[in-house]
């Protein structure tokens, strides 16, 4: 059987994206105006959903040929369990920090905006719906889409093991039923359905578990052809999101007649200005040359660690959410330029937290002599996977 070491490529691109999360997670800030949503189709919520089946299948699969399905279900399955637990811790601490920034500033928008409103005027329904995952808060609806696509996971590796066509055909069938609205998470106690569909999303998700058994099989990918679509759909884009470098005020409002480029259900146009971005990232290997830079051993630290990372990242944003709020409410202050400076007070705490993390592990886990470098096996690949 093929044993892949550590890929700490796809540790560079998961850091990054972390980074860009947190970043757009506190909106008003200067930063989030240089993030890639605003030059593209796609974002970072894309590359988070692709790397994390990338990961499993680099994780799970090999497990799926020596017949250990029913160990890959429990993995999944106790995987999910984590995440749900700290989506639950997550929520509960944003509803402090929004809690704490009301009773400062009195600024009303705080604990009625983003699906607020539901806790603090109805806490009852509102904590009972957040429990059973049928109410999310605005900025804190990643983790559920998260724990669906994992409880997808198990299915999706075996029928990419019986063929990898079939995985697809299965995905895309879900995800036209769930484009016609045949297949959705209804939100309790408010009416609608989830922010992220996952019957929706789940296509994107499979997508990265065959890319990762493509990588587990070391196929090659490299088409001229699809190069040169690529980069037209990444060009076109560009000039579509940017409003033509500013020349053409109305293309942004015709991109999203044109292109499907809806968010809750994923549309094509997300979907391909993704998969056409990733395909030149990866084809002229961007990621190998930026993670040997100077950045790129902390972002690498940020992948290795991502949970942790995602769950401070989510908290610092909410609290430059209140931030921002009580710099507008209390001082004279630009709440943007605060906005700015937190995040990037924040980016740095991220990174110290990393370190951090990979100090813990070396000094607590205190592998023994001859095994230090042996800490990037397999098994510890996709612990955010």
């Amino acid at each position: 059987m093929k044993v892949l070491g550590r890929n700490t490529t796809i540790d560079f691109w998961r850091g990054l994206v972390l980074v860009i999360i947190f970043v757009n997670h506190i909106p008003g800030n200067l930063i989030e105006h240089v993030t890639p949503r605003n030059f593209g189709f796609s974002d970072s919520t894309e590359a988070f959903i692709f790397i994390s089946g990338l990961s499993v299948a680099l994780v799970y699969y090999p497990k799926i040929p020596q017949g250990d399905i029913v160990g890959v279900v429990k993995r999944c399955l106790r995987r999910a369990f984590e995440l749900y637990r700290m989506h639950l811790l997550l929520t509960a601490g944003a509803i402090a920090l929004f809690s704490i920034g009301y009773e400062l500033s009195e600024e009303i928008g705080l604990i009625e905006e983003h699906g607020r409103s539901m806790v603090f005027g109805d806490t009852a329904k509102g904590v009972t719906g957040i429990l059973l995952l049928g109410h999310q808060l605005g900025y804190f609806n990643i983790l559920p889409l998260y724990i669906m696509l994992m409880l997808w996971a198990p299915v999706a590796l075996v029928l990419a093991r019986i063929h990898l066509g079939l995985a697809l055909a299965v995905s895309a069938g879900i995800y036209g039923l769930a484009r016609l609205e045949l297949l959705t998470l209804r939100s309790w106690p408010e009416p609608g359905t989830w922010f992220f569909n996952p019957f929706a999303w789940q296509v994107l998700f499979t997508m990265g578990i065959v890319t990762g058994i493509l990588m587990f099989r070391r196929q090659s990918f490299y088409s001229r052809p699809l190069m040169l679509a690529s980069f037209f759909v990444v060009a076109l884009s560009l000039l579509f999101t940017t409003a033509g470098f500013g020349l053409f005020p109305h293309l942004p409002e015709t991109a999203q007649a044109l292109f499907d480029l809806t968010k809750h259900d994923l549309g094509l146009g997300r979907i391909v200005h993704f998969l056409a971005l990733a395909y030149v990232l990866t084809q002229f290997p961007v990621g190998d040359v930026l993670k040997r830079t100077f950045v790129g051993p902390d972002l690498k630290r940020l992948g290795r660690n991502a949970l942790m990372i995602f769950a401070a990242g989510s908290l610092l944003s909410a609290l430059g959410q209140v931030t921002m709020t009580l710099a507008a409410v209390k001082s004279s202050a630009s709440p943007h330029m605060i906005g700015m400076v937190f995040t990037i007070i924040g980016i740095i705490g991220l990174l110290a937290l990393a370190r951090y993390l990979e100090w813990n592990k070396l000094n607590v886990a205190a592998p023994p002599k001859g095994m230090a470098k042996d800490l990037g096996l397999p098994a510890s690949q996709g612990r955010f996977s």
